[in-house]
């Protein structure tokens, strides 16, 4: 019999032409409604289609038609139970962890290989290289092609890498056939294609005698091709097709190539050996006029001349279809989001109105979804999220990357405010406060995992030595350091089983892992709404195949899953707003259907033919060449233009790149150019930006801060007064609002580190031989040296760059003592303290001199060591940097109690170098006397210090700065940047 085939246009709303039909007697006529068999292409497709029968049920109890999704199938709701005969499909993770194992064992065979030391030197390289294995098997099984034929392809005289390529695709030729086949297991989509021609056999070997009708695929599939055929064929069989051409001119037709939508349909009717008009059109009174703009639009290049006669003939035709649709096109990406965001809230004002973001780009998905977050609405995806981003996953997760650093201090952090990350502590997020604080923002405090609990306790030992510890260190009461202590303890005990570094089994991998989850979290690490779905996850990992492996291996594969197994929360019933993927899309009807990503590179994709077989190869495979996909694209875009109110929607800018609308974007603009269409679109950018915008702006003015006499500090250290000079609004939020910055997390040591434990080597060594050097004064001076850096050696860094750099400036600091020392004595790191009278009221000036040498005869040198920049001359000379000017002036008023009153006749910085001069003396007191500055300097700091005696003098920020662009601790506070950019901070 003639094979009876049907279609719907894109104009009419598929499901429901089809459910009307169906309830209507539809294909032979009436007959009970729960004994026709429907196949669709989805599961939603499903859902949506039985959703549609109640409602033209009225809502009256109604036996529904058995109606099951071709693209995911079960087979109980596919007519058939399980048949024994038939192997069962291996998981995908199972065949991907094989895969791993396949990949490892070639890697270590080939050593000698470039490839094979770049796998075993990286843990992510054999899983990535199985994932794109894995996606050629798919496409293979699915299209059903023999790979006997594949080394041929290549040539008997390859290149290396070629032979490389061959060993691979044994791998998926070979090796893995055999493998499944001693476990009686078959791919996936091998077992797919065997069940939907199955099913074409015991139809066709015993046509049943209820309706069968297969709706809504393009039979792009081979074994799904085989199917429809035969349903075709039925004598109760139907199959209607989504969107065929009938409109299409003859020429057109035939031109029909890969990039066409149609170009799958035609090849299914070519199959029936059928022609497109004994294709029966439903509805029979069809509307056609979007059907007929999407037909211009997809219009083959071979006769895209006809455009003119067609434009010049169908004007009014093409200003009617183009009726309800609106181009948008955004700045950036960020501004498409936006826009989309904003006609999804819209829909919602009218009432029972529905929409859908139809896009291939998760990545735009994922932006909208977080744009709709400001509106409290939350959309239905049907792509989900990651399952990595919620409780027990996102836990493993943390767990996972910090072991995966070498438990860096950052992620170790981060691990600890995770929020199921309790270790049975009711107080964990008080006590992981302490850590952090305590061993990541208090410098670089480095330490082990394994003595996470002693280096929280050294520290708080440290802070209460300490005064001039953070004051958040000093706020922590005893029972917050004890908690701390047992806290990091726990985690350290917890913790112990990720170090493991040998290869062994997968599973006993997994289940440390597992083991770390559940002792940081507890049962909560199986709760939530997530739970179920991790414990299936791991138990099929659990269930793979792979032999010994290495810690890290293993992590990052747990994690890949993780990343890659999506999370669809619950939603409402009637939930209005969607977001769908192109395939669901197919089928949908929505009031207002948005078609987000219309950017070439995005919708349509680049072809890509893939890593393993390229064009020439596919074409002598007969697999389909990469263009198809934009075929089927081009489709679903055809589609979703018969909706009542369409919006497309793409972007000049992706990323920091400049973009190109759509091919069909283009296409449809030079239609409506050439028509001399022009239609006045809503100004979406403009909203977009008011949704940020204040209805005004005032700039915040520079601000002058006036704190009382009494609340204004009345002591400072010499290295403050240059702060004061220069930023004298940072004195005030430290000594008057007494808020002081904590440390970025130390993920690195830092140079302010660096000068520290340089510092205190060279004064312990200066301390304990202040008069003369011992014969063996390199070697004392490394052993202080390596007693400074022996808590900090842990830290490569340290160990390799730090210490050799030491190592060098010891040397060159003995022999520049040898050449220096005489009858000088040396007060290193001393404490001084200078009581001055302000405008009447006492003023402390303190001091801590890193070397004062005693020269004999009332006189002294002053030194400074510098592992940073050093003071110029001029800076020096002006007062901007007083420090050592200033010391001098105390160490002749007697300030310093161990050095007595004394006149420094000369002041010098000593640049500890890291290039190739370890040590440097500057003499920036050459042109003038240094007591002559140090006077001057004193007198200009007491005039200063009486300006802020005034009550009206106030804290003003970066009064003198050396670099306008530098980043001060208090810049965000002082509104800098506001202040300055808009021109308030006169």
């Amino acid at each position: 019999m003639t094979p009876r085939v049907f279609t719907i246009p894109p104009d009419e709303p598929f499901l429901e032409v089809l459910a009307r039909a169906v309830l209507a007697g539809f294909p032979n006529g009436p007959t009970e409604l729960a004994r026709c068999r429907i196949l669709v292409p989805t599961r939603r497709a499903a859902r949506d289609l039985e959703r549609i029968f109640f409602a033209l049920s009225g809502g009256a109890g109604l036996l529904l038609p058995r109606i099951s999704p071709l693209g995911d199938i079960d087979e109980e709701l596919f007519g058939f139970s399980a048949d024994a005969s038939l192997p069962d499909a291996i998981t995908p993770i199972g065949r991907d962890l094989l895969l791993v194992g396949l990949v490892d064992e070639w890697a270590r065979t080939n050593a000698q290989l470039h490839l094979a030391a770049e796998i075993l030197g990286s843990p992510q390289q054999a899983l990535a290289l199985a994932l794109s294995l894995t996606e050629l098997i798919d496409a293979l099984e699915t299209e059903e092609v023999d790979l006997a034929g594949i080394p041929e392809l290549y040539g008997l005289e390859s290149a290396r890498h070629r032979e490389a390529i061959l060993d691979f695709l044994a791998l998926a030729r070979e090796r893995l056939p055999a493998m499944l086949h001693e476990r009686g297991l078959i791919g996936p989509a091998a077992r797919r294609s065997l069940v939907l021609r199955r099913e074409a056999v015991r139809l066709k070997e015993n046509p049943p005698q209820w309706p069968v009708i297969a709706a809504g695929s393009t039979a792009s599939i081979p074994a799904t091709r085989e199917l429809l055929t035969v349903i075709a064929s039925l004598p109760t069989g139907a199959v209607v097709l989504p969107g065929l051409d009938n409109l299409m001119d003859g020429p057109s037709w035939d031109s029909v190539n890969e990039q066409h939508p149609q170009f799958a349909l035609k090849q299914f009717l070519e199959r029936l050996e059928i022609s497109r008009s004994d294709v029966i059109t439903l509805p029979e009174a069809a509307r056609n006029t979007r059907s007929w703009l999407a037909s211009e639009i997809m219009r083959p290049a071979a006769t895209s001349h006809d455009w003119s006669e067609i434009i010049r003939e169908r004007k009014t035709a093409l200003a009617s279809a183009l009726g309800g649709i609106e181009l948008v096109e955004a700045r950036h990406v960020h501004e498409e989001a936006r826009i989309i965001a904003l006609m999804l809230r819209q829909t919602l004002e009218t009432p029972g109105a529905t929409a859908s973001l139809v896009t291939p780009d998760r990545d735009l998905a994922r932006r909208v979804k977080q744009e709709l977050v400001r509106f409290h609405i939350d959309i239905d995806d049907s792509a989900g999220e990651p399952l990595i981003r919620f409780d027990g996953a996102a836990l493993l997760d943390q767990l996972i990357e910090a072991s995966l650093s070498g438990f860096a201090a950052d992620r170790v952090v981060a691990l600890l405010k995770q929020d199921l990350c309790s270790f049975g502590f009711e107080q964990a997020a008080r006590a992981a406060s302490v850590v952090e604080i305590a061993l990541t923002r208090n410098g670089h405090v480095p330490f082990t995992i394994e003595g996470l609990g002693p280096a929280v306790a050294a520290a708080q030992k440290a802070v209460a030595e300490d005064a001039q510890a953070h004051p958040v260190l000093k706020a922590f009461s005893a029972e917050d350091w004890t908690l701390a202590v047992d806290f990091a303890t726990c985690v350290a005990n917890g913790l112990r089983g990720l170090q493991a570094s040998d290869h062994t089994d997968f599973r006993r991998h997994l289940d440390t892992l597992v083991q770390a989850a559940e002792t940081a979290a507890g049962g909560q690490f199986w709760s939530g709404a997530t739970g179920e779905l991790l414990a299936g996850l791991l138990q099929d990992l659990r269930a793979g195949e792979l032999a010994a492996c290495g810690f890290a291996q293993a992590a990052i594969i747990v994690r890949h899953y993780l990343a890659s197994t999506p999370f669809r929360k619950p939603q409402a019933a009637e939930s209005r707003l969607s977001v769908l993927g192109l395939l669901e899309a197919r089928l949908a009807r929505p009031d207002r259907m948005i078609l987000g990503g219309l950017n070439e590179g995005r919708w349509p994709s680049l072809p890509d033919s893939g890593p393993w077989l390229n064009r020439p190869m596919r074409e002598k495979l007969a697999m389909q060449l990469p263009e198809r996909e934009i075929g089927q694209t081009a489709h679903d875009l055809a589609q979703a233009l018969g909706c009542n109110a369409v919006f497309l929607v793409w972007a000049r800018r992706v990323g920091q790149d400049p973009a190109i609308a759509s091919r069909w974007i283009l296409r449809l603009q030079m239609l409506m150019q050439a028509a001399g269409i022009t239609r006045q679109q809503g100004d979406w950018s403009a909203i977009a930006a008011s949704l940020d915008a204040p209805d005004s702006v005032v700039p915040s003015a520079r601000p002058r801060p006036t704190p009382p006499l009494e609340a204004r500090p009345r002591r400072l250290s010499v290295t403050r007064i240059e702060t004061l000079i220069r930023d004298p609004y940072a004195i005030y939020a430290r000594s008057v609002l007494g808020l002081q910055p904590l440390d970025e997390i130390s993920t690195e040591p830092d140079m302010a580190l660096r000068g520290t434990v340089f510092h205190h080597a060279i004064g312990e060594f200066l301390q304990q031989y202040p008069e003369s050097l011992p014969d063996d004064a390199l070697a004392r001076m490394l052993d202080y040296g390596r007693r400074s850096f022996a808590p900090l050696m842990i830290h490569p860094e340290i160990a390799g760059f730090w210490w050799p750099q030491f190592e060098r400036i010891a040397q060159w600091f003995v022999i520049d003592e040898m050449q220096r020392r005489g009858p000088t004595r040396i007060l290193a790191e001393i404490d001084g303290k200078l009581a001055l009278d302000v405008a009447g009221v006492a003023f402390t000036l303190s001091a801590r001199a890193d070397r004062v040498d005693l020269l004999g005869g009332g006189e002294a040198r002053i030194i400074d060591y510098k592992t940073g920049a050093v003071p110029t001359g001029p800076q020096v000379a002006s007062g901007l940097a007083p420090q050592l000017t200033l010391q001098a002036a105390m160490l002749e008023r007697g300030a310093f109690a161990k050095a007595g009153a004394l006149r420094t006749v000369e002041i010098a910085y000593v640049k500890l170098g890291i290039g190739e001069t370890p040590g440097e003396y500057s003499y920036p007191s050459r042109k003038e006397p240094v007591m002559d500055m140090a006077h001057r300097h004193m007198a200009g700091l007491v005039t200063l210090l009486s300006s802020y005696a005034n009550p009206a003098q106030p804290y003003l920020p970066r009064v003198v700065t050396e670099k306008e662009d530098e980043t001060r601790d208090y810049d965000h506070l002082s509104r800098y940047r506001e202040w300055v950019l808009s021109g308030a901070g006169t």
